[in-house]
């Protein structure tokens, strides 16, 4: 994944959100936190900013491809995605693609609901815009 962040970083101390380890290896996490820290900032905030779900009760639903899990250990694709729960969602548990110039929606089983992904270059400018509140 590339992150192209136009943002000054701050000085201010960054943790890693626990979320993030569902995606990175632990060692992976601490590296870019040594070495680039606004990176981290970024990560975390994706993790509540990135997307929107969506109701969608349409015969389109099915034109979206299914959201499926992220197996860490192999990089790939796993299971699909069968339940949403808003109060334990996460996306780095996720198989997903951000796309730069577009956002990229994924159907969440037969929950009805839709993960709709901002575009890479929305996400910059949002994260922007709250780094500079």
């Amino acid at each position: 994944m590339t992150f192209a962040v136009i943002s000054a970083f701050s000085q201010q101390s960054v943790a890693i959100d626990s979320r993030l380890y569902a995606k990175y290896q632990a060692e992976d996490l601490q590296n870019i936190l040594n070495s680039d820290p606004s990176q981290i900032e970024y990560l975390n905030w994706m993790l509540d900013n990135a997307y929107v779900v969506k109701d969608i009760n349409s015969p389109e639903a099915n034109n979206f491809p299914r959201l499926r899990y992220f197996d860490k250990e192999t990089k790939q694709p796993a299971a699909e995605v069968t339940e949403y729960d808003p109060e334990n969602f996460n996306i780095m548990e996720f198989d997903y693609n951000i796309d730069y110039k577009k956002s990229n929606a994924y159907l969440i089983g037969n929950t009805g609901k839709l993960l709709v992904f901002f575009s890479g270059e929305d996400l910059t400018k949002l994260f922007n815009k709250y780094k500079n509140r």
